[in-house]
């Protein structure tokens, strides 16, 4: 049976690599297909969500919360610094937003606070921290009105989505004429994913779906009608985690039973000091380099409602509506 691209419909399609889940340490092992013609990456044949919710574990989700919430004024600088560009305050909803972290450092004089989240203890603490609107469930379940939100955010979550054109196209509905798309992910094409292989972090086997580069990305917000403001890949590093994946299939070939990373303890006050002198001396100044050649461990792109298409659309409906 032949495999048809679910972004551009594209027919040539190959074996990207085969993975296990490496956050878990399970070994079951799920295969990645590519398209020639956009470059998207997904996942063949993935697990039913029902199955799929075994693999977001209570250490996933704890994992996820925490690296939000660490510092969080200063961890979600860049993005609003980016936002503050383009908008300076309105309805802001933030998809996926975990517990908030990134909604509780918009200023309520300027920001009205909207989320969604899936994870209702989590979605409850989002609502406690940051007095935002959450919606507790699956995004295409959410019923916000068309043109409701000047400032649409979705970190790390495209990725994981089953049906990316769906759920986009949900955002755009979201939008207000002329508001902006924030979107975050892993880069499939980056310098890291081409080291690791198999085991760099971004894969994040089973859980993402959907693997992006720049030119897959462009190519459905495009074809969706989104306008491009910029797409850039920033100085984000994976490189810590997939050593440490890439050192626990060393140790497992070894006969050994290394502990995955969804149980990793706190570091010492000794291995702290090495890790940040490894960051100092070698992960920022290879993240830097690869961003400035656009091969960076992550996307970052900002996209606005097509107000163009959007008018001639309603033209085109009146003009059906009128016989002519």
């Amino acid at each position: 049976m032949e495999i048809q691209c679910p972004l551009c419909e594209g027919g040539d399609v190959s074996d990207f690599l085969t993975a296990p889940d490496r956050f878990h340490l399970r070994t079951r092992s799920y295969k990645l297909v590519r398209c020639a013609r956009c470059t998207c990456v997904w996942l063949r044949d993935p697990p039913a969500p029902e199955e799929l919710s075994l693999s977001y574990s209570e250490d996933y989700h704890k994992a996820i919360v925490n690296a939000g919430e660490f510092s969080a004024t200063e961890r979600w600088k860049d993005q609003r610094e980016l936002i503050s560009k383009y908008k300076n305050g309105g309805d802001s909803l933030d998809v996926g937003c975990s517990s908030g972290a990134f909604l509780s450092t918009l200023p309520l004089s300027k920001w009205k606070l909207y989320g969604i989240e899936i994870a209702p203890e989590t979605a409850e603490k989002a609502r406690v921290t940051t007095g935002a609107q959450v919606f507790t469930g699956d995004v295409m379940q959410a019923s916000f009105l068309p043109d409701s939100f000047d400032v649409i955010t979705c970190f790390d979550v495209l990725e994981h989505v089953y049906n990316p054109r769906q759920f986009l196209n949900k955002v755009q509905e979201w939008l207000k004429p002329d508001g902006i798309f924030y979107v975050i992910l892993p880069n499939i094409d980056a310098w890291e994913s081409r080291i690791f292989g198999s085991f760099w972090f971004g894969l994040e086997l089973p859980r993402h779906l959907f693997h992006f580069s720049p030119k897959s990305l462009r190519y459905i917000m495009h074809s969706l009608g989104f306008r491009e403001v910029s797409i850039a890949t920033p100085r984000t590093s994976y490189i810590e985690r997939s050593a440490n994946y890439l050192g626990s299939g060393i140790v497992s070939k070894l006969g050994f039973h290394p502990s995955p990373q969804s149980a990793a303890k706190e570091n010492t006050i000794a291995w702290k000091a090495i890790r940040k002198a490894l960051r100092l001396s070698i992960v920022r100044p290879f993240g830097q380099v690869a961003s400035r050649a656009g091969a960076g461990a992550s996307l970052q792109a900002v996209l606005a409602k097509n107000v163009k298409t959007q008018q001639e659309a309603h033209a085109g409906n009146s003009s059906d509506s009128s016989g002519i």
